[in-house]
């Protein structure tokens, strides 16, 4: 083999195992998908999560309405809504990185728009968002179709696109099914390279609260008022992979 073919081959497996490694980089990773509204396409919605089910470490939180559709996928790991509790949903969102609804309503996006978190969905959303964590919601079943914009009268779609444009500014990702899998990934992926500001007003809380430490991701930076301030009330400030 002559020089160049022996070039062409080494970069021929470098590439090759990049892009496996690239492929499989999120593999195992935790998210949630959370099936809490009915949805006129169910098919639609289980296909377009297909491929977030080979990607990532899956954790589905569903009503009973789903379970039919939900029960025939190998290695489905899911809470029942109705049964479960909040200390199960809260352990999920401590262990999953990103939020995905793939069936939404416009219960969900007028509470979540609001803040009204009286129901168990809704409460799980939201704390997500108030961990920072990236939450993706597919507009399928909720973004007006074009019968819709005829006929609606243009203050009820005012008041729609004004809770859209609030979860947006709220950072959650608002896209229809066909983006879903790769919105995923790049939220993901933000996700793990976020940098979190660690501020004096955020140890003083801590130490309000009664803690003795503060477990924050291991990209986070902290300034140099929040260490003094942390060194003086001897309260810890480790850094986790988050």
């Amino acid at each position: 083999m002559g020089s160049k073919e022996e070039i062409k081959e080494i970069v021929r497996e470098v590439v090759l195992e990049y892009l496996h490694n690239h492929l499989h980089e999120n593999k195992g990773q935790p998210i949630t998908i959370l099936l809490g509204y009915q949805s006129p396409n169910p098919a639609s919605v289980l296909e377009a999560v297909t491929p977030i089910l080979t990607a990532y470490k899956v954790t589905w939180i569903l009503s009973k309405d789903w379970l039919p559709a939900v029960n025939p996928l190998n290695g489905t790991s899911y809470l029942l809504l109705e049964e479960a509790t909040q200390q199960q949903l809260i352990s999920v969102v401590e262990h999953s990185s990103v939020l995905v609804v793939p069936a939404a309503s416009y219960r969900l996006l007028s509470k979540l728009a609001l803040t009204i978190d009286d129901e168990l969905a809704v409460w799980l959303t939201v704390q997500f968002q108030m961990l920072g964590k990236p939450i993706i919601i597919a507009s399928n079943d909720v973004a007006p179709n074009v019968y819709q914009q005829i006929h609606a009268p243009q203050s009820v779609q005012d008041r729609l696109q004004l809770y859209i444009r609030q979860i947006q500014a709220d950072q959650v990702k608002w896209v229809p099914l066909k983006k879903l899998a790769a919105t995923v990934d790049d939220q993901f992926k933000a996700y793990r390279e976020k940098q979190s500001l660690i501020l004096a007003k955020h140890v003083e809380k801590a130490s309000q609260e009664g803690l003795k430490q503060i477990i924050v991701p291991a990209r986070s930076k902290v300034t140099p008022s929040a260490m003094d301030l942390a060194k003086d009330l001897k309260l810890e400030i480790k850094k986790k992979d988050s």
